[in-house]
């Protein structure tokens, strides 16, 4: 980690030296000092799609040690869907300018959360964030998790380490495995509030009475590699399916981009679903209610996938297979070569593919 780094990594070494200094850490033991905690606060990533990831842990907590009072500190964006996915006694949302060590807001932040005599934080950022890092250490907090990092010490005292491989989403429960918890199968299941998406349902059989018509979501928005898949190879990929299946369109965006939205309208030759969500958390629930989905590697990607929604993945060669749901049967990746044509017979194979997945589920259930 030797960069032209230690320009880069002078602060945090800097706070790190001062909270070595603040006196000694006292001993816990795990899980036992977790099970008797009275409050726990959890702290965002300021990432979207880590919310959909960090879902079943919190939940976990929720279910199985129901007298900690639970706290989560998230960006304001978000905290509308945060109680749409989590069950948590209290939200404290901020704006990004105020998680920033310049700002006053942050000491005061700080302040608040001190008095609230926190006994367990636990950090969801993958990287080292200053600013998070040092919350959780300023609050008081005796117990403090979150992933292994060269300078997560002394602001973490219970560093989870990560392997290499894998998929992104399944290393938040690494956190729970860490603190010594075992995990029953399908814990990590996603749900919605059903009262959004029975409006959702109510929106799609507006827009989509008949019954063998596929309501296909589109998202244009960048990747989270940020080599986002053109709109026009999207266009194309849409209309050619358009010609083969009767289908309605419903455009996503995240952040919603006006200029985007309206060029990839005009350039679609099927029909357009003239609706734009009032919320993230009604994004979400319409999401949850497409026949598929076609998307580049974006956050809505990573929820469709774990709605059970018929999913293809507009995958790049900068996409690594760390973004590709393990063991999902209700997705499929669609990956282009550069300077060579796009094989539409490929294309159909997979959606194909995908949607007798969801009729597959269908049946079972």
């Amino acid at each position: 980690m030797r960069e032209r780094e230690d320009g880069r990594y002078f602060i945090p070494r800097l706070f790190s030296y001062f909270a070595r200094s603040m006196g000694t850490s006292r001993a816990f033991h795990l899980p036992a000092d977790i099970a008797n905690a009275s409050s726990l606060i959890f702290i965002d990533s300021g990432d979207l799609v880590d919310l959909l990831f960090a879902a079943p842990v919190i939940n976990f907590f929720a279910t199985h040690f129901p007298l900690i009072k639970t706290t989560f500190l998230v960006r304001s964006a978000d905290a509308e869907l945060v109680k749409g996915l989590m069950r948590v006694n209290a939200i404290i949302s901020y704006e990004p300018r105020q998680l920033k060590l310049y700002s006053a807001d942050y000491l005061a932040l700080t302040r608040k959360l001190r008095k609230k005599k926190i006994d367990v934080a636990i950090l969801f950022d993958r990287r080292f964030s200053l600013d998070r890092h040092l919350l959780a250490f300023a609050i008081g907090a005796p117990i403090r998790i979150g992933f292994a990092h060269p300078l997560a010490f002394p602001f973490l005292n219970c560093e989870v380490r990560l392997s290499e491989g894998g998929y992104e989403g399944k290393k938040m429960p690494r956190i729970l495995q860490a603190i010594g918890i075992k995990l029953d199968e399908g814990w990590d299941a996603v749900s919605l509030v059903p009262r959004e998406v029975q409006h959702a349902r109510q929106l799609k059989h507006f827009w989509k009475p008949e019954k063998d018509l596929l309501m296909v979501g589109l998202d244009p928005s960048s990747s989270k590699t940020r080599h986002h898949v053109i709109p026009e190879i999207i266009t194309y990929l849409a209309n050619n399916l358009a010609s083969r299946r009767r289908a309605k369109f419903l455009i996503f965006a995240n952040p919603w981009d006006e200029k985007l939205v309206r060029d990839l309208t005009a350039e679609l030759k099927g029909d357009v679903i003239d609706l734009k969500p009032e919320s993230l958390s009604e994004t979400v629930a319409l999401l949850s209610q497409c026949d598929l989905f076609l998307s580049g590697n974006t956050n809505l990607f990573h929820f469709a996938a774990a709605l059970k929604v018929p999913t293809i993945g507009l995958f790049t060669k900068f996409d690594r297979s760390g973004w590709i749901p393990e063991s999902a049967a209700n997705v499929r990746i669609f990956q282009g070569t550069r300077g060579e044509k796009l094989s539409l017979k490929d294309f159909f194979g997979i959606v194909e593919e995908a949607l007798a997945a969801r009729d597959a589920a269908a049946t079972e259930h």
